[in-house]
This record gives C-alpha cells, sequence and structure tokens, in this order.
C-alpha cells in the first residue's frame, strides 16, 4: 500500500493540506462523544466499556492536540506545530493498534485475551510501576501502523528529527549561515518554510485519517465483541472506574 503521507506531500500545497487538517478537526470536534455507559454496553462483562472507554479518551486527546497543531501552523511556529502533530500521530496509532487487539481477540474467541493490553492502554506507567502496569511502547503502536500502512515509520521518524533537537529541528529551521563571513543568522523559517510545513501538515492529515480509519471500524467490531464477552462471562461484573 502506498504511503498516503507522500501522496499528500506531493499531491497537495501547505494551503490545501492546512485547510483539509482543519475541516477533519471541526467534524471530529463536532462528534466528540461526552461519556461512556458501561452497563448500557454489557451487564455482565466490564471488558467492552474498557474499550470504549480508551477509544473516546483518545478521541478527545486526537481533538485537542490536532487542533493545537493547527493553531500553531497558523501562527508558522513550525517546531512547536510539529512536535504536537507527532503526538496527534502516536495517538492515532495507539487507537490502531487497538482496533487490531480488538479483531483478533474476536477471531480467536479469546475476549479476555485482551485485557492485559487494555489495562496497559488505559493505566500505563512509567514511573508508577509498583501499582499501575507498564505503558506500551509508543513505538510499538507505529510499527502496528507500519505493518499495514508501509512508510507510516519513515514520516514517524521525519516528524522526531525536527521534535528532537537534532539539526533539522534547530540549526536548520532557526539559523542560516552565510558562507565565507562566519556568521549565523538566526530567526524563525530563516531558510523558508514550505518544506517543513509540508512535512508536519501531511502527517497531521495521515494521522487524521489513520484516526477514522481505526475509530469507525472499533465501533462495528463492538457488537461481536459484547456477545463473545457475555458467552465467555459467567457472573456479571461491575464496570471499572479505574480507581
Amino acid at each position: 500500500m502506498a504511503s498516503p503521507s507522500s501522496e499528500s506531500a506531493s499531491n497537495n500545497t501547505p494551503e490545501l493540506l492546512l485547510a483539509e487538517a482543519r475541516e477533519q478537526l471541526r467534524q471530529l470536534e463536532a462528534a466528540l462523544p461526552d461519556g461512556v455507559d458501561g452497563y448500557g454496553l454489557s451487564q455482565r462483562c466490564k471488558l467492552p466499556f474498557k474499550v470504549l472507554w480508551y477509544r473516546e479518551a483518545m478521541f478527545w486527546r486526537t481533538v485537542q492536540l490536532g487542533k493545537s497543531a493547527l493553531e500553531n501552523f497558523d501562527k508558522d511556529k513550525l517546531v512547536s506545530a510539529i512536535l504536537l502533530t507527532r503526538a496527534t500521530v502516536e495517538t492515532c496509532a495507539a487507537l490502531w493498534f487497538l482496533s487490531v487487539k480488538l479483531k483478533a481477540s474476536i477471531e480467536s474467541r479469546a475476549a479476555a485475551s485482551i485485557d492485559p493490553d487494555l489495562m496497559r492502554l488505559l493505566m500505563g506507567s512509567k514511573v508508577d510501576q509498583d501499582i499501575l502496569p507498564p505503558p506500551v511502547n509508543v513505538l510499538s503502536f507505529v510499527d502496528r501502523v507500519e505493518k499495514d500502512i508501509p512508510g507510516f515509520r519513515r514520516h514517524y521518524d521525519r516528524l522526531s528529527e525536527f521534535a528532537h533537537p537534532n539539526w533539522a529541528g534547530t540549526a536548520y529551521v532557526f539559523s542560516k549561515p552565510e558562507p565565507g563571513s562566519g556568521i549565523a543568522r538566526f530567526g524563525e523559517q530563516i531558510r523558508g518554510a514550505e518544506n517543513v510545513r509540508t512535512i508536519g501538515l501531511s502527517n497531521l492529515t495521515l494521522a487524521l485519517m489513520v484516526f477514522r480509519m481505526s475509530y469507525e471500524p472499533i465501533g462495528d467490531l463492538m457488537p461481536d465483541f459484547i456477545r463473545l464477552c457475555e458467552q465467555n462471562s459467567a457472573t456479571p461484573e461491575e464496570p471499572s472506574n479505574g480507581e
């Protein structure tokens, strides 16, 4: 499968990419959920509640990060915009990871097999591992998408070059040496910004595409998952609030 990000970068200008991302986020913000009813999903099993709890939290995170990235692109604060874009990409990749795990759980007829992953997604922590499970490494999310969308990891790595204090995110963006003079001039986008904007915005539109390709299938899988959970559940369970 060709990389949608590379196609966007070659076919669209930064202005068109910005307009596309803005419209996608407008639609998502208008559809933000305000709650999940665990008992309404199932009286017998809390796994469906955990799935949708995580899915909807990621919906909110995607919209907030994506909108903040757009605000920074509008202001030509490109390094900040790319940092926020990379976080959006990671968020949408995590949702893709969940959709893959959910489908595998249904296909294997082993609903409970997804629970350790759900707990790591919902409660994972690197600093409180005495009381919370370890998180899933973010590169596991990215590499899982890479299996289905070749090139995804390469584009993520390019964002990381700007997000980290490497050449792309420091000297390249904020400085321009004058050959032979021994002088380096500084400023925002002093070398020009179109290429950097295209890199960032093409990845933001890709992230939002990945979000939709994950979010909607999870909803489509839920009826089968709920039936499987209830078939495998001997006694009713109370939906947990994570505390």
